[in-house]
């Protein structure tokens, strides 16, 4: 499976060139078009999970916010492919693993190959809980996975340390480590940079690895539009 992204990057879109037999996993929604001859095939969980494994994994993606059921595209009889869009504009990018891992934001996953398994309860991801509303998924195995971005993604080489709003991930590989405070303290809660200076929560990394980052926030564009919207009528 080849994932080919255009309109990069303010508009983006994926398309997933399929051989035949081979499948696509995304989210719920996320399909714009596909060839006739593509079979749709909606589930819990994956192939060979059985009733209660599934219901498992879906419950699990919905404690992350994402989907209970998960759709899956086959290419039937033929080659073909699907056009996937994320709901926010922005960009998309896609990275390719080899039985390894990485950590997404759960609102940024878009679609991956049948070999890579979502994970929303793993360890780490408490750590995220109530940072923003940020809950991060595990991606693990082989085989292509793409997320998208509120805006654009910048992709960063971490070597040492490096601190980013939680507001800004898309994702990041597991090589690095990561600790989630308030702005101006490396470990806890600094209430005058909370409730002064106006900065959130602050994931500060360590090690070596990859960083994507959004070029926009989807927290702060909530509050600055909820602001300008009318008082709800009781």
């Amino acid at each position: 499976m080849h994932i080919e992204i255009q309109h990069a990057p303010a508009y983006a879109i994926a398309i997933a060139h399929l051989d035949a037999g081979e499948s696509v996993v995304a989210e719920g929604g996320a399909m714009v078009s596909m060839d006739s001859h593509m079979k749709l095939n909606t589930s819990a969980g994956g192939e060979g999970d059985g009733v209660l494994g599934g219901l498992m994994k879906g419950l699990k993606r919905m404690v992350a916010g994402e989907s209970f059921f998960q759709n899956r595209f086959v290419a039937e009889g033929a080659a073909g492919h699907i056009t996937f869009a994320p709901t926010l504009q922005g960009d998309i990018a896609v990275h390719e693993l080899s039985q390894s891992t990485l950590i997404i934001q759960s609102s940024s996953f878009l679609c991956s190959g049948t070999g890579i398994e979502l994970d929303a309860k793993w360890g780490g991801a408490r750590s995220f809980f109530g940072g923003e509303g940020l809950i991060m998924l595990k991606a693990t195995g082989t085989g292509p996975v793409a997320f998208n971005s509120f805006g654009g993604i910048k992709e960063i080489q971490v070597d040492g340390d490096f601190v980013v709003d939680t507001g800004h991930i898309v994702a990041f590989e597991d090589s690095l480590q990561f600790n989630v405070t308030s702005f101006g303290s490396s470990g806890g809660f600094n209430l005058k940079s909370f409730f002064l200076g106006g900065e959130g929560l602050v994931c500060h990394f360590e090690g070596s690895g990859r960083l994507w980052m959004q070029t926009r926030n989807t927290q702060g564009f909530g509050k600055l539009i909820g602001r300008q919207l009318p008082p709800r009528k009781s």
